[in-house]
């Protein structure tokens, strides 16, 4: 009796202690906290997340992007698959975690996004900023001188890729701002180029020289017989008339289309350069242009050098040298617009008409030395063309 009393207690106690163990093993897991869900961690995760997409964070970092929403949805099927496991077996400790590392990761993708926002963003800026400096460029040399027709088109080409890279800029889409800017400093930079080229010749030694030296003889000729004389600069737009070989007066003057060229052939629109004479004097109702100073172009040297030109297949066969070269009014408009001829205001070529007379001689060269502004811009284009091969 006894013994089976010991028996039935030691069942009791152990049936206790197994029921006390069991429910330990179901408390503690609850009581350590690993199982509370995790849904404000989750919750901060997602609305990181939410915030890096309106950063723009798929457009400007889109691998920061795709891996803080990986571990977005890694987060959220780990944590659904604590809550579908039974109480004492679930363990959100691995959920939290991913919700910490997905948080973490939207923010880095934030970031990553302005960061690449910002840099996109100083391109373009950048961008425009040079290709507005070379259409300051393109423009003054559009200003200075004649433009081939492929030219003017591509000016107005690379004009147009500014304002498309501004409208991009304005809407946020800075790469294509870049893009379009970029495409409008390459075609203003071209231009330039080509415009550089064609008045390179007002730099040429040799023909510097040469324009010296008639100046010389010309003012040494007004100086000797105390007779006037006329200088004109083509490249600064000057006509300067000498009287006992000193300067008496300088006039604002318009040239030909083509400014930097010589004249070759009639139809050119350059104007003539060589020592010429007024073989006639137009008063008002006698020229079109109110009042005007017929020059004897084409001269001898003229002529032959046309021969010679024509003779190594330089000029078409059919090209005439043309004619009709005049000191004429109806000018000052501040631009090259005659077809070869020399155009003051008309207040000017009144004064001028007043004190020449047949035969007074008439020098007309590219420059005096300076270029003018033709000689700025080449000076300007020359640097900025060195810059650029430095930094290549």
């Amino acid at each position: 009796m006894h013994v089976t009393l010991t028996l039935r207690q030691g069942l009791r106690a152990l049936v206790l202690v197994a029921a006390l163990a069991a429910s330990v093993a179901v408390a503690y897991p609850v009581f350590s906290g690993r199982t509370d869900p995790a849904p404000r961690r989750l919750a901060a995760a997602r609305a990181a997340l939410a915030s890096a997409a309106a950063g723009g964070a798929r457009e400007w970092a889109p691998q920061a992007w795709t891996a803080a929403s990986r571990a977005l949805q890694q987060a959220q099927v780990e944590h659904r698959r604590q809550e579908l496991r039974f109480l004492p077996l679930k363990d959100f400790r691995a959920a939290r975690k991913a919700a910490e590392r997905a948080w973490e990761a939207a923010e880095a993708a934030e970031a990553a996004a302005a960061a690449a926002r910002a840099g996109a963003r100083g391109q373009s800026m950048t961008a425009m900023n040079e290709a507005e400096e070379e259409l300051d460029t393109a423009e003054a040399f559009a200003a200075a001188m004649h433009l081939r027709a492929m030219e003017r088109r591509r000016l107005q080409s690379a004009r147009t890729s500014l304002t498309e890279a501004r409208l991009y800029h304005a809407r946020g889409d800075y790469l294509a701002a870049a893009q379009s800017g970029r495409r409008a400093a390459a075609e203003a930079r071209a231009i330039s180029g080509h415009a550089a080229v064609a008045a390179s010749r007002l730099q040429d030694a040799g023909l510097v020289r040469r324009w010296g030296r008639w100046i010389g003889e010309t003012v040494a000729w007004s100086r000797r017989t105390g007779q006037p004389a006329i200088v004109v600069h083509k490249a600064d737009h000057r006509l300067t008339l000498y009287g006992g070989g000193r300067p008496v007066k300088t006039y604002r003057a318009d040239m030909g289309f083509n400014l930097v060229g010589d004249k070759t052939v009639s139809g050119d629109g350059a104007t003539p350069e060589g020592r010429y004479r007024i073989t006639a004097k137009k008063g008002r109702g006698s020229s079109i242009y109110h009042m005007a100073l017929l020059l004897d172009y084409p001269n001898a040297e003229d002529r032959a050098e046309f021969a010679r030109m024509k003779k190594r297949g330089q000029v078409p066969r059919r090209a005439g040298i043309g004619g009709l070269i005049e000191i004429h009014g109806e000018g000052g408009r501040g631009k090259d617009w005659t077809k070869g001829c020399v155009a003051l205001s008309n207040r000017d070529i009144e004064d001028l008409f007043r004190r020449v007379s047949v035969g007074t001689p008439v020098t007309i060269v590219g420059t005096d030395g300076s270029a003018g502004s033709l000689g700025t811009l080449l000076v300007r284009q020359q640097q900025a063309a060195s810059v650029g091969a430095g930094a290549r």
